[in-house]
């Protein structure tokens, strides 16, 4: 949540520094129960697939407008969601090999900090008010 609210405050950042208006909406309750412990994994990597359309949708409107600030500061956002994908991909693709019968293995394999994809190659921008 921590780490949401920091890209959430960044693009706030942004949108202030460009002297745009800024508007928050509410967000609906998540989901907190699941058939199964395969069922959150998988939601999650749709949700990560989700935004990362919704970010590269915004490239393309900042391409469509020459507004190649908004186009390069939104690089950023692509190269952190390649590796969210990656990272929720990898994590059911874990479970899948493992079967929710044997979950003390994929809990190994959080536990040994397997690397998925790089991070993004260059600093993250600011957040307003400052990262949690």
């Amino acid at each position: 949540a921590v780490e949401e609210r920091n890209h959430a405050m960044m693009i706030v950042q942004y949108l202030l520094d460009a002297d745009a208006p800024v508007t928050i909406p509410g967000v609906a309750a998540p989901q907190t129960s699941f058939d199964d412990e395969r069922t959150p994994v998988q939601l999650a990597l749709e949700q990560e697939r989700t935004v990362t359309e919704q970010i590269a949708s915004l490239v393309q409107t900042a391409r469509d407008e020459h507004d190649y600030v908004g186009e390069q500061f939104l690089g950023w956002f692509l190269a952190e969601q390649r590796e969210e994908v990656a990272s929720m991909a990898n994590l059911l693709a874990v479970i899948d090999r493992a079967g929710t019968n044997n979950l003390l293995l994929v809990e190994d394999h959080l536990a040994r900090g397997t690397p998925t994809a790089a991070e993004p190659s260059t600093p993250a921008p600011p957040a307003a008010g400052g990262a949690l």
